[in-house]
C-alpha cells in the first residue's frame, strides 16, 4: 500500500510517501521524495530500511513528523522550541561563518567554527540523536547569539559520577554558551527553560549539568532553572566540581 502526503515548508510543497512496501519506498527515495515505512509488528518480512523513520499507525503521522522528515531529507534545520525573543534551531554547516572565535567558547567550541567540523557533527549527532547542541537565535534580527542544547554526559573518565549516576543508562547533560556581545540580557536562562520544557516532552525527564563550585554565575542559573546539587566532587589539585541533577 502506498499513500501520499503533502506539507509546505520554507514556502516549498514537499510530497512524502508513506508505505509498507520496500519497493514504493525505494523508488520514491530515488526520486528525491522523503519517504516513511509503516511497520507492521505482526509481519516477518518485511523491510523497510530506504526509511528512516517508521510508523506504526497513521495517528503518528502528525504535520510535525511530516515536516521534520521533509527537514532532514532536504538538510533543512529542525526548529526546536522558540521563546518571546528566541528561536532555537538546528546548526547548519553555513552557520560556521557566523560563530565568534572566543576564548571560551564553551563545550567543543572548535567544532561550530569550521564547516567540515559542523557537517560531521550533524550527521552523527542530528541525524543519530535527533538532539545536541542547538543555535540560539535572536527572533527579529536572525543573528546566532549563542548555542545551547543537550548531549550525552561523558562519565567514562569519572569514576565517582559514574558510580553516583550508573542507574541512568544515558545520561544527559545540559550545556549553554552565549556569546560576548548579547551576555548579561537573560538570553541564556531563556534558552534553557526552553530546552529544558521540550527535553522534558520528547526526550527525558532527567538531565545534568556540571558546573565548578566558583562559577557562581553558572550556579545561580542552574538553580533559577530548578537544579538540586546531587553530587560534589572534589579534587586536590583543582577547585571542587559540582553535578546538579533536574527532573521535571
Amino acid at each position: 500500500m502506498i499513500w501520499e502526503r503533502e506539507i509546505t515548508v520554507e514556502g516549498k510543497n514537499f510530497r512524502v510517501t508513506i508505505s509498507d512496501e520496500y519497493e514504493a519506498l525505494r523508488s520514491a527515495l530515488a526520486v528525491g521524495r522523503a519517504v516513511i515505512g509503516l511497520w507492521d509488528r505482526s509481519r516477518t518480512d518485511q523491510c523497510l530500511s530506504p526509511a528512516s523513520y517508521l510508523v506504526e499507525s497513521f495517528a503518528d503521522i502528525t504535520p510535525e513528523l511530516l515536516e521534520r522528515v521533509v527537514r532532514r531529507k532536504d538538510g533543512l534545520p529542525w526548529l526546536i522550541t522558540d521563546t518571546r525573543r528566541l528561536k532555537i534551531r538546528e546548526f547548519t554547516a553555513a552557520d560556521a561563518d557566523k560563530i565568534p572565535r572566543e576564548p571560551d567558547g564553551g563545550r567543543d567550541g572548535a567544532v561550530f567554527c569550521s564547516r567540515l567540523s559542523l557537517e560531521n557533527y550533524i550527521r552523527h549527532q542530528y541525524e543519530f540523536y535527533e538532539y545536541g547542541i542547538w543555535a540560539v537565535c535572536d527572533r527579529n534580527s536572525k543573528a546566532i547569539v549563542g548555542k545551547a542544547g543537550i548531549f550525552n554526559l561523558d562519565i567514562s573518565a569519572d569514576e565517582e559520577i559514574n558510580s553516583f549516576i550508573k542507574k541512568n543508562d544515558t545520561p544527559l547533560e545540559l550545556g549553554y554558551h552565549i556569546f560576548t556581545p548579547y551576555r548579561r540580557q537573560g538570553y541564556a536562562k531563556e534558552a534553557c527553560q526552553a530546552i529544558l520544557t521540550y527535553a522534558a516532552s520528547s526526550i527525558t525527564d532527567r538531565i545534568y549539568a556540571r558546573v565548578k563550585e566558583e562559577n557562581l554565575a553558572s550556579v545561580r542559573l542552574l538553580e533559577s532553572l530548578g537544579f538540586q546539587l546531587a553530587y560534589r566532587i572534589r579534587s586536590e589539585s583543582a577547585s571542587p566540581r559540582c553535578l546538579y541533577e533536574w527532573n521535571c
